[in-house]
């Protein structure tokens, strides 16, 4: 299978590169990334970075190169306090990730086999609030982002159901690769999350919304 990967430069962006290199159910991927990578990823042959300076807008010649992805994990964002401001956040977290959505559907969904449909799967948050009206008193901007990201998502896909098939996981603390699980309820390793979202992207997975306790199953 060949995959898009956004956020490659991130702690989990980069450690899906590192999965999807070892994944032998990944033929290929795409990397999307506005600063190069290391050559442990740049050089390996299943790899073609591509570097992207405005992820709101998707040029028909980058498009052009992605033909023949098939799915993608998506790892842009973070939590809202991370940003410089809340607009910032939204802009990074929000548009960008909607942006790609449309694109892939728009450009590379219609050139895979039919029935085959686009697989987007997106780095959400534990605690993702749908509800942008809700009071919150932890987290608040940050969950009410991620839940705006998954709500517009699951939308684009209930639009297009014969093209695009959307999930969002929502890992909570998330540590370095390999750790022990002390307590699953709250912890993931970084590994076993990136491994978690290839094998949504490569199978797919019966519910959208993937909460931690399924990912560390895994």
């Amino acid at each position: 299978m060949k995959i898009i990967i956004t956020g490659a430069t991130g702690f989990v962006g980069g450690e899906v590169v590192r999965q999807a290199i070892a994944d032998t159910r990944i033929t290929h991927a795409f990397v999307l990334t506005r600063k190069p990578l290391p050559d442990e990823f740049a050089k390996n042959e299943k790899v073609t970075v591509i570097e992207h300076k405005d992820f709101s807008s998707y040029p028909p010649e980058l498009l052009e190169q992605l033909v023949g992805a098939e799915g993608c994990v998506w790892a842009i964002g973070g939590r809202a306090y991370q940003f410089p401001d809340l607009e910032t956040a939204k802009k990074v977290s929000i548009n960008y990730t909607i942006a790609g959505a449309k694109a892939f559907l728009e450009v590379l969904a219609p050139k895979l086999p039919e029935p085959q449909k686009f697989r987007f799967v997106f780095c959400s948050g534990k605690y993702a609030e749908w509800d942008q009206n809700k009071s919150l008193f932890m987290f608040k901007d940050t969950r009410l982002i991620k839940g705006q990201v998954e709500k517009s998502l699951c939308e684009l896909a209930d639009a297009n159901k014969d093209k695009l098939e959307v999930w969002a996981v929502r890992p909570s603390a998330i540590t370095k690769r390999h750790a022990p699980l002390i307590n699953s309820i709250a912890l993931i390793s970084v590994d076993r999350l990136a491994k978690a979202m290839l094998k949504i992207v490569i199978e797919g997975y019966q519910n959208r919304i993937v909460e931690l306790h399924e990912l560390v199953k895994m």
